[in-house]
């Protein structure tokens, strides 16, 4: 079966599949593009409100495919065009997608897989998930890129165990941590992500886009909130679901936003 990323709409719903069964879901380099274009498209669609991540079968990701090795990662050239062209593009597609992201994870969520469930703002797993970042074992660091994402989403500690360590932590442990945020029985995972996403498709999309422009903007730029950034925090009071919200809240109704 030929790798691929699969879409299905399921209303204001994305569900965004990686598949390549024969090898446990590994990202080639034709996924990491097909993946970063699909998210780019999703972020500029004004019909979806939140995107699930899931791999096919009961495997998430198993990591990066090690086949294209040779081929792809074998030079510096290489290396350079991998992680800067293919990976940290489709990584950040990702993270900074205006629409909010549930990762639902069964089974191996190893290298580039964790990497690309990090990049969620939800994480969802059941029992059998594993997570971890083994290249130590194959004689190479993690890209800096990469590495930084890492380290300011978890820490410094978690960092370590992962790349000097090259710890597989099992579920609990990735629960402990915040690897993931929530645990399920693997037969209630599916209904569990889409409940998630209808809970967050529900919201008004403007306040979830302005919510995560201002997350990521605090964790790549640690320096305080300035004055100029608080104000321009405040233009939602122009916008018309701040006015549906507000009078469907006085009126004790369910607001229902229609979007910008």
């Amino acid at each position: 079966m030929t790798a691929r990323i699969d879409l299905d709409r399921r209303g204001d719903i994305a569900v965004v599949t990686i598949a390549n069964p024969a090898r446990r879901n590994a990202l080639t380099v034709q996924l990491w593009r097909a993946l970063r274009d699909i998210m780019v498209s999703l972020d500029a669609a004004s019909d979806c409100r939140c995107v699930v991540l899931r791999g096919a079968g009961d495997t998430f990701v198993a990591g990066a495919d090690i086949s294209e090795f040779e081929r792809e990662r074998s030079s510096r050239e290489q290396l350079t065009r991998y992680h800067e062209d293919y990976v940290g593009p489709c990584v950040a597609a990702v993270l900074e997608c205006g629409v909010p992201t549930v990762a639902m994870i069964r089974g191996a969520c190893m290298g580039g897989g964790l990497e690309v469930a990090a990049a969620c703002d939800i994480r969802i797993a059941a029992p059998d998930g594993r997570f971890g970042i083994p290249i130590a074992r194959m004689g190479f660091p993690l890209a800096f890129g990469e590495a930084e994402l890492l380290f300011k989403l978890y820490g410094r500690n978690v960092a370590a165990e992962l790349l000097l360590e090259g710890r597989i932590y099992d579920v609990e442990a990735a629960l402990r941590v915040g690897l993931v945020q929530r645990v399920v029985a693997a037969e209630a995972l599916e209904a569990e992500a889409m409940a998630t996403a209808v809970r967050i498709a529900a919201g008004s999309p403007l306040a979830a886009r302005r919510n995560k422009e201002q997350l990521l903007r605090l964790l790549r730029d640690w320096s305080p909130v300035t004055a100029a950034e608080r104000a321009r925090s405040y233009d939602f009071a122009d916008s018309r679901d701040y006015r549906i919200g507000f009078e469907a809240f006085l009126r004790k109704e369910t607001p229902v936003f229609r979007g910008e």
